[in-house]
């Protein structure tokens, strides 16, 4: 039988804060743990109050506002997601081009609204043919394998462009060949570019500290980079031909606010090379998309988003001269993350997904991509894949939580996190700044440092029980729980290399050979890739030709040694 705990004494109503800290010191005091603090090591204390938000200088006008006005903390919109409900995408991609086709016709009809969203296998994302010795083993494993044009059409096939609303790839250092792709599809097909927006990666900086597919050195890679941004301001304007992102460096082992501010670094990096093209960014600020993660930290990772909404607007104004609103409307894009999902108990990752994907709605975010349940065990299976989606729809149709903007707003701890995180950030970018930039930073080895720090902690936390994570190091259980995993096809690979061995013989030798010839002298001047880029897709020259050639003008990248 429970015993009966003492009976309170009533109290006379607190004064202040501090009076009801005095008032409860004793039953406070016999806490759960010996303190308590946000995964980016901020201090959690007991509870919030207008005391502490008046403390910390905090202004209504200034530091919230109203929905669609600066400082665009409550979000970029009047009515949220009032009249339209965020876009739920589901990456997703494997195997052949056929296979991968078959996936997505699947994710849309179950009500997947975020478009098309291709995962690429490994040799596609560094510039390998799947032929190459080098790529045999990894051809269609975690990504579908695209060589070429050909293999585009057939991920396209039977799918109208127009209805699709959205495409989106995690190229990187290979973001012109993606983009060359697309524009010669659109191109064959007659589609106008508007009909279905394009939105690629296309942002190589986080590669060399978090995620490792970059082949070229990092000043080439960003003037490639800038160059694609250029080039869809006239060929594609209604495109985003950068998606800045924070989602590797987080899933690495940087906190939630490094997340936060090495991904602004990187993002003025590439905004300061567009100006220094002669670009405005009145002109594209508002096709670029800043990309994070969500992981389990809730009201940590609300407040994330609300701060980098305020921060980055700032900046465009103050920093880069903005003049407009449409500038300062940059596309806030999350991801639920991987990293804290388990094969232990693999059920128990729908509850972490939900939360996930909760909070970074109630940030405001406009498109956001759901991980499956089964991801710690391999590909998604459809039904992994469907149960996500419902998750999203479950929230959007059945909760109430669209129904009011920013419902989280003017909560003391949502507001004191948003105007501790802004600081931070801000304090972060100062410190980016006096190394030289976000390039100077990666030479340096901070970035690198910094994820490394904090993938130990959290390692020697979790090992130590201090991070309870459920299933894994409390709660445990003998039982298992039998579920379906994904089988890779083995033959894919096989068909793939057929596939591209048809392609060589049966294109135009004579115009690949003259289209890649041309992209050499293009590199060797100094000129923008794109257009002898998007000549070589369309006769069917493969990634692997075209990046041969961006090895052979710009070099190949070398690791540098980083201090720890």
């Amino acid at each position: 039988m429970q015993s009966k705990q003492p009976a309170r004494q009533p109290q006379a109503p607190a004064e202040n804060y501090d009076t009801w800290l005095e008032q409860n010191s004793d039953e406070l005091r016999e806490s759960r743990k010996k303190s308590f603090e946000s995964s980016s090591g901020i201090p959690v204390e007991a509870l919030y109050t207008p005391e502490h938000l008046q403390r910390e200088g905090w202004d209504y006008r200034r530091d919230v506002g109203y929905p669609g006005q600066q400082p665009y903390t409550r979000g970029f919109t009047p009515g949220g997601y009032r009249s339209q409900l965020w876009k739920m995408e589901m990456y997703a991609g494997f195997g052949s081009a056929e296979e991968a086709n078959q996936r997505y016709r699947y994710l849309m009809s179950q009500g997947s609204t975020g478009g098309i969203s291709i995962a690429l296998d490994l040799p596609t994302q560094i510039g390998y043919d799947s032929d190459h010795a080098m790529a045999r083993d990894e051809v269609g494993q975690i990504g579908v394998a695209l060589t070429s044009l050909d293999d585009v059409e057939r991920v396209f096939d039977g799918i109208p462009l127009d209805k699709v609303g959205h495409i989106f790839s995690t190229a990187n250092a290979i973001g012109p060949v993606v983009c060359a792709w697309l524009l010669a599809l659109y191109e064959k097909r007659g589609t106008p570019t508007g009909d279905c927006i394009v939105q690629l990666q296309n942002d190589p900086i986080k590669e060399y500290v978090a995620r490792g597919t970059q082949f070229l050195p990092i000043e080439a890679a960003v003037k490639l980079t800038t160059d694609m941004i250029e080039h869809c301001r006239t060929a594609a304007p209604e495109w985003l031909p950068i998606s800045v992102s924070g989602s590797h460096m987080k899933q690495a082992g940087a906190t939630c606010v490094q997340e936060a501010a090495f991904t602004i670094c990187n993002a003025i990096t590439y905004v300061e090379s567009c100006l220094a093209r002669g670009m405005k960014i009145d002109d594209f600020g508002h096709v670029l998309e800043l990309h994070f993660c969500t992981e389990m930290d809730f009201f940590e990772e609300v407040a994330k988003y609300r701060a980098v909404r305020k921060v980055w607007t700032r900046l465009v104004r103050e920093r880069f001269g903005g003049t407009t609103e449409r500038a300062q409307h940059f596309r806030l894009h999350a991801a639920t993350s991987g990293r804290p999902l388990t094969a232990q108990q693999p059920l128990n990752n729908i509850a972490r997904i939900t939360l996930q994907a909760l909070a970074q709605i109630l940030g405001g975010c406009e498109q956001t991509r759901t991980a499956s349940f089964d991801e710690a065990l391999g590909i998604p299976t459809q039904e992994a894949a469907r149960t996500s989606i419902r998750a999203n729809q479950i929230i959007g149709y059945e909760s109430g939580i669209p129904d009011t903007v920013d419902p989280l707003g003017g909560s003391y701890y949502v507001e004191h996190l948003t105007l501790t995180y802004e600081r931070e950030i801000d304090a972060i970018i100062r410190q980016v700044d006096s190394m030289g930039g976000a390039l100077a930073a990666v030479h340096d080895g901070f970035y690198q440092r910094a994820l490394a720090k904090g993938a130990y902690r959290e390692a020697c936390a979790i090992e130590s029980g201090e991070q309870v994570v459920v299933g894994v190091n409390r709660f445990q259980s003998d039982e298992t729980q039998p579920v379906p995993t994904f089988k890779l096809d083995p033959g894919a690979a096989e068909r793939q290399v057929a596939k591209l061995k048809a392609v060589r013989e049966r294109r135009d030798g004579a115009a690949v050979i003259r289209t890649l010839a041309d992209l050499h002298e293009v590199c060797k001047t100094g000129g923008n890739v794109m257009p002898a880029v998007v000549a070589c897709v369309k006769v069917y020259a493969t990634i692997g030709e075209i990046a041969d050639v961006w090895r052979e003008v710009f070099g190949v990248y070398v690791p540098e040694s980083v201090r720890f």
